[in-house]
């Protein structure tokens, strides 16, 4: 999972290895561990600590051991309809898009 791979590079840039059979399959496991107490602490994605922000609290890495998420948006070339992927991807890319965007964890292109 990408997360996993995240946190794995985070863990690297930090000098810190994981302990053994501290990987979960998956994000929602991760914060699901985290707010039973399972867990003291896990590496999630900004929005899912938004997302369950009445059961976990977030705790930001610093910026150097902080890796980068890149999410590519694209419209399929031959689409029957081109006109409608066309415009959310203007819209997403838009100083409105990017906004509604950044309330919700994402950080601007």
């Amino acid at each position: 999972m990408p997360c996993g791979r995240y946190a794995l590079e985070a863990f690297t840039k930090a000098g810190v290895t994981p302990p053994a059979g501290s990987r979960e399959l998956d994000v929602k496991a991760v914060l699901t561990k985290v707010a039973l107490g399972e867990a003291d602490a896990g590496i999630v994605y900004v929005t899912d600590v938004r997302a369950a922000s009445d059961k976990v609290e977030g705790v930001g890495l610093p910026t150097t051991q902080n890796p980068s998420a890149r999410y590519p948006i694209a419209a399929l070339r031959e689409a029957r309809h081109t006109a409608t992927p066309q415009a959310f991807i203007a819209f997403v890319l838009s100083d409105p898009g990017t906004k509604i965007l950044g309330e919700y964890g994402f950080l601007p292109p």
